[in-house]
């Protein structure tokens, strides 16, 4: 938790760059995913999400994850919705979010939903994470090897002399000289203007059951009040959930309409940047620069395709880990563990309904 002195609104030392790539360690694998498997142009992608970056800088002044909702990414990449579905899910989703957050149906969930449930969908994604990390690490052991002892090498730093930790960029900046040395450079085309694109209509019915559902879910239970209550535990600051929502609400209207993909926040994505040294909403502004820069030249097809994700597994187990500890301030354990296992080998989504009904079971069969 972070003390009084800390509380500015920007601040652009070398910590909160570093910090700024910890929110990129997810997004990165994820857009070169949809940029590979779809028709849409990375330079798009990284367009709004560097615009999203930067308003969510500017308007919360915090460290605020921006990222792509993660079960529509996956089922897109997985092939099971099309482009043109997922973009649908994100508008209706939007639209959901945007509505509910202005009601305040958010803040009662807040009250609603435990703080152990919660802590659970935390333990879920850190446990989903360091999954993943080991699936990227297995690729290249040693380059991966080389990014975890960078990590280290700063932790000790830190708390020995008080070092700022710069190993995100450090190990982002080895993926870089690696992927160019052996692929040589990527290729550098112009973006060319996003344009307005309404989704097919024909496909709303897929993209509700399939997409628009399990994102909704996983959204309320990750992206909105799992970050909530990680801004408490790590910035001993208040982000009203319902604020969240309608951010995100607008976020994924805009993205869907004008060939974006659906954005959202994370507690991934906080962990991360918390993780690496950002602690104001320069971090924003500062990652947003860089994704708009890459934006404007990243018109080729399979722009960031050199970067070895070996190097981002390295950083996934950190920030892993540092979800895995927030989790660990739960106050009913056997409902955070149910939630983070069933998470593990279902979904997040699923995870955060069971936690539900059994604390709910739990605590009516107490009241009889």
């Amino acid at each position: 938790m972070e003390d009084q002195s800390s509380r500015q609104n920007f601040r652009f030392t070398l910590e909160e760059f570093s910090g700024a790539f910890g929110d990129s360690i997810t997004v990165i694998p994820l857009l070169i995913g949809i940029g590979i498997t779809t028709e849409v142009g990375l330079s798009h992608l990284l367009l709004f999400f560097a615009v999203f970056q930067i308003a969510s800088g500017l308007f919360y002044r915090l460290p605020m994850p921006v990222e792509p909702m993660k079960a529509l990414a996956g089922l897109t990449i997985a092939g099971t919705l099309t482009y043109e579905q997922a973009v649908a899910a994100g508008l209706v989703l939007g639209i959901i979010l945007l509505t509910t957050g202005s009601v305040g149906v958010m803040k009662w969930l807040d009250e609603f939903v435990p703080v152990s449930v919660v802590r659970g969908v935390q333990l879920g994604l850190g446990f989903l994470l360091l999954r993943t990390s080991f699936g990227y690490i297995t690729d290249k052991v040693w380059l991966s090897a080389a990014g975890i002892g960078i990590v280290l090498a700063f932790l000790f730093l830190k708390r020995k002399y008080s070092a700022p930790d710069l190993s995100a960029f450090i190990v982002l900046l080895l993926g870089v000289v690696y992927g160019v040395y052996f692929h040589g450079a990527p290729d550098i085309a112009i973006m060319e203007l996003p344009e307005f694109h309404f989704p097919n209509l024909a496909d709303f019915p897929r993209a509700l059951a399939l997409g628009a559902l399990p994102q909704f879910f996983l959204s309320v239970g990750n992206a909105i009040l799992a970050t909530s209550l990680l801004f408490k535990d790590l910035l001993d600051r208040e982000v009203d959930p319902d604020r969240l929502s309608q951010s995100m609400g607008v976020m994924c209207i805009v993205s869907s309409l004008f060939g974006g993909f659906p954005a959202c926040h994370g507690s991934g994505g906080l962990s991360g940047q918390y993780r690496f040294g950002a602690r104001t909403g320069g971090s924003n502004l500062i990652l947003g620069t860089v994704y708009l820069g890459i934006a404007f030249i990243a018109g080729s097809a399979g722009f960031l395709s050199f970067f070895p994700l070996s190097v981002l597994g390295a950083l996934l187990v950190f920030i892993g880990l540092e979800l895995c500890l927030a989790a660990s301030q739960t106050d009913k354990w056997h409902i955070t563990l149910t939630v983070g296992i069933v998470s593990l080998f279902t979904n997040i989504a699923t995870g955060f309904g069971a936690g539900l009904v059994l604390e709910k079971a739990i605590s009516y069969r107490q009241k009889l």
